[in-house]
């Protein structure tokens, strides 16, 4: 049952990311990098096995997708480094990490009216 859970989820979020690519609201080149980028990691990742590293290629994949729409960036958004991590050196370069959100963190979804610290400014700004 796991697995035609998990094998859904994978299909339901490929063709979430084949829609983009025709409805991507920026130039024709975001598109394409939509399209190859899906499909280069879908089939780079189709011999996994282990429920848990599939299921956690689909949390990164759907953060990924809710990120590009949120901000219209397709790209992999890399995260503040310290000053000096980056080099010349290619082994010192790190990959794009994408962090699942965790509920601390809130997610792109949540309301507004629930953010700490927002309830005064919006009772403050209400009788404008």
């Amino acid at each position: 049952m796991l697995d035609v859970a998990l094998r859904m989820r994978a299909l339901s979020l490929y063709r979430a990311l084949m829609r983009s690519v025709r409805t991507w609201p920026g130039p024709p080149n975001e598109k394409q990098y939509i399209y190859e980028e899906s499909h280069t990691l879908f089939r780079r990742n189709q011999h996994l096995t282990d429920p848990a590293a599939i299921s956690q290629k689909l949390v990164e994949g759907e953060t990924r997708y809710q990120i590009a729409w949120h901000y219209k960036i397709p790209y992999p958004r890399l995260h503040n480094l310290p000053t000096g991590t980056i080099t010349d050196s290619p082994q010192r370069i790190s990959k794009p990490t994408y962090e699942v959100p965790s509920q601390e963190m809130g997610s792109l979804d949540d309301d507004q009216d629930s953010v700490p610290g927002l309830d005064g400014s919006r009772r403050m700004f209400q009788g404008l």
